[in-house]
């Protein structure tokens, strides 16, 4: 074939994890119910379609065992000569890029100031994960579990002759989940690309920043005429740009699957009752005043500003508190520009009265100690800050701002235009008494410009807005346009990630909305879909006795975390993800309204509650309001703790808080007739002989429900949302059991 991909079935004898034995059973590409036979093996071969075609190509063999093949494992390997290190190499949730940057050997947590490297401008570097060789003579390959991918594929840009390819498997056989394989060879000359069954990854595996943990994957033991069968979706089409390789995966990533069904769990109303009641009960600081991010007395539970929720769980309950609740959102905000440094920036984490730094190396020798701060966090905290302001000015036009966190807030913006002038960068670390980088690079701030934008709009300073627009297009030009962003997380050094990606794809919304130009909606679009790669799209078979295979846990829509910290996890951290609803009544564009409704949809069934709680690996269930983390479908944390969660209360409550506040549970095209159901309700638009047509709304779920309801013409969605958008909406209540009627509009 031009390409250069010869098609062959592999058979891999191991010895433990040992690669004893393998061989190929080479077939045609094109020739359809073919037989294969090779050393007391046989495969037949079903070949349907064309790789070239939009619906693409289907891939099935069936290896048969004509003998005894004890610990085996069958492949369909794909054969890649004319290969290049240059290949962008995409395995969505795991490995972008191929993951080919500079690594450093580090324990968790994996701190900066553990290495000798720094300054604004050090290499893009990552932890020990899987990936494929910077170094060339090194041996370069990566072998995953499909548990490991937010969707088992493998793709390909061949940047030399401007190809993609896509190949997408399923999670696992009658064996068990497979494995993923990309292998080149010494000169990066050849490649092969697999998926074997069972899944076996030869030698060493993954667990938390190493791949030096031996395997203790097995192949099976085949019986005379055993057999395995493996398929897999192949497509091939130009690709000009790694952004064509986003694009055509959002179109297939979920094809042959049945439309996604939403989780079956309770109301976003409902919700919100159990965790405002928790937050007040378990999260407020009483002594120093303002909602802690978790509930455990430890150092990171206590104080962190952004990233995991510090002054951003206030947003919400300001929103949609009580009166008690709002006042104590009032005293967060109270206290976090309390926390603010001589910088500009804040502190990152308070314990018990006292401030300390970010990075997480306790060293006494360590650099600069006390005064690392993440970036990221700064960025998160003068956005949020914002939105407060916002909400504050639109339902509490009585309240008198203090002067001091105006104050405090044009320092922050005026911090951030600092490093701008000073660096042309924002950086991902910065010392906090001097406001300088200490570490630079990374997509980390990919928020700070929707915040300075906002910020420049609220203040009327034109100087905030221009080097938001400036920092964004910087962004765009070094990661979104790449198809890489990295750094979010704190605790990752500058692995790829998809809270950078989705912190982008908020600053190019809100610059949209801001400024009203369109330039702003393909960078969006660009990094909405790079987004996307990390969201699980399809439900995840758990192991049997599992506690999310007890709990019926649907992983669509998860959003794995990096690729170091390879859990997927309830929602967007911490975002509520509006910045895709806004995009969507940009474009029109269904794949991110339906990317959208898979994220917030299946949020509540995460959330443990008293009727229905979620037990953790340590043996007890979590309380009422619990959410953790942890969507381990990947065996990063051990084998045993697949389908399992750490019992702690995190940021991910942060996001369904969010969810309730700034997203509708019902949104109505009024155009075309289109309903979008994100709440747990069943609606329909219904057809009538009259002019009106109501909005059936039925309630199955043993919980009142209070539905918020976005209902918009074409001509009105083409409006900006803004900031504020939400308090608008209507709102309707279904008791349980209950269907209610809306008249929307009529025809006339």
């Amino acid at each position: 074939m031009k390409s250069g991909v010869a098609y062959a079935g592999c058979v891999t004898k191991y010895k433990g994890s040992e690669i004893l034995e393998s061989f190929d059973i080479p077939f045609s590409n094109e020739a359809n119910n073919q037989m294969a036979l090779s050393q007391g093996w046989s495969v037949q071969v079903s070949i349907e379609g064309s790789i070239d075609h939009p619906d693409g190509q289907l891939l099935t063999a069936q290896f048969q065992s004509n003998g005894i093949s004890d610990e085996s494992a069958v492949a369909l390997s794909f054969l890649w000569s004319g290969w290049s290190e240059h290949n962008y190499v995409l395995v969505p949730g795991a490995v972008y890029a191929g993951n080919r940057f500079e690594a450093r050997e580090l324990s968790y947590a994996p701190c900066w100031s553990r290495l000798e490297d720094g300054g604004p401008d050090v290499p893009n570097l990552i932890t020990d994960v899987p990936r494929l060789s910077s170094q060339q003579g090194l041996p370069s390959a990566f072998h995953l579990l499909t548990g490991d991918a937010a969707t088992p594929s493998i793709g390909i840009m061949d940047k030399a002759s401007a190809t993609g390819w896509l190949f997408v498997f399923e999670q696992g056989t009658t064996l068990g989940d497979s494995s993923i394989h990309v292998a080149e060879n010494a000169d990066r000359s050849a490649a092969r690309i697999s998926v074997q069954s069972p899944g076996v990854r030869p030698s060493m595996k993954y667990e938390m920043a190493t791949t030096k943990v031996p395997s203790t994957d097995r192949g099976h033991d085949f019986k005379p005429g055993d057999a395995a069968q493996l398929s897999c979706r192949i497509y091939r089409f130009a690709c000009p740009s790694v952004q064509t390789l986003f694009e055509r995966f959002a179109e297939v990533r979920q094809k042959e699957l049945p439309s996604a069904e939403l989780a079956r769990s309770l109301p976003f109303s409902a919700a919100w009752e159990i965790q405002e009641r928790k937050y007040n009960e378990m999260n407020w600081n009483v002594e120093l005043g303002y909602y802690a991010v978790g509930t455990i007395d430890m150092k990171h539970q206590d104080w962190q500003v952004g990233w995991v929720g510090g002054g951003m769980s206030s947003l919400a309950l300001l929103l949609e508190g009580s009166e008690v609740s709002v006042h104590r959102a009032l005293d967060t905000l109270r206290f976090l520009f309390g926390s603010q440094a001589e910088s500009g920036f804040f502190h990152g984490v308070c314990y018990k009265g006292q401030w300390y730094g970010d990075e997480f190396n306790d060293a006494p020798d360590r650099r600069h100690p006390e005064q690392w701060h993440i970036l990221r966090k700064s960025a998160d905290a003068l956005y949020f800050i914002m939105k407060h302001l916002l909400v504050l000015k639109e339902i509490h036009p009585d309240f008198v701002v203090p002067a001091d966190w105006l104050e405090g807030t044009r320092r922050l913006a005026d911090a951030f235009v600092r490093l701008w002038h000073k660096y042309g960068q924002f950086g991902q670390w910065v010392h906090t008494g001097t406001g300088d980088i200490l570490i630079g690079g990374s997509a980390a701030g990919g928020i700070a410009p929707a915040g300075l934008a906002l910020c420049g709009k609220y203040f009327k300073e034109d100087s905030y807005t221009s080097v938001a627009e400036l920092a964004a297009r910087h962004y765009y030009k070094q990661f979104t346009a790449q198809g890489i962003t990295t750094g979010g997380p704190g605790e990752i050094l500058q692995c790829p990630d998809s809270e950078s990606a989705f912190a982008l794809l908020e600053s190019y919304m809100v610059l949209y909305e801001t400024t009203g130009e369109p330039e702003w909606i393909p960078m969006a679009e660009e990094a909405a879909l790079q987004a996307m790669t990390w969201c699980v799209s399809y439900d995840f078979r758990f192991p049997r006795g599992s506690t999310f295979e007890q709990l019926g846990i649907r992983t669509t829509g998860s959003v794995i975390a990096n690729v170091q910290n390879k859990h997927s996890a309830p929602g967007i951290c911490t975002l509520s993800g509006d910045s895709l609803l806004k995009l969507y009544r940009a474009t029109g564009n269904k794949l991110y309204m339906e990317l959208l409704r898979e994220i917030a949809g299946n949020l509540p069934q995460y959330l443990s509650r008293a009727d229905r709680p979620v037990r953790g690996w340590e043996g007890w269930d979590m309380p009422p309001g619990y959410m953790s983390e942890r969507v381990n479908m990947s065996d990063w944390e051990g084998k045993e703790n697949v389908g399992e969660v750490i019992p702690y209360s995190c940021w991910c409550e942060v996001s369904l808080m969010l969810t309730y506040a700034e997203l509708p549970g019902i949104y109505v095209d009024k155009t075309t007739g289109s309903v979008t159901v994100i709440d747990q309700v069943i609606c329909v638009l219904e057809e009538t002989e009259g002019s009106a047509r109501p909005l059936r709304i039925t309630n199955p779920t043993a919980f009142q429900a209070e539905i918020k309801l976005l209902a918009e013409s074409e001509e009105e969605a083409a409006l900006p949302l803004g900031p504020c958008g939400y308090l608008q909406w209507s709102r309707i209540k279904v008791e349980p059991g209950e269907t209610v009627l809306v008249d929307l509009f009529d025809n006339d």
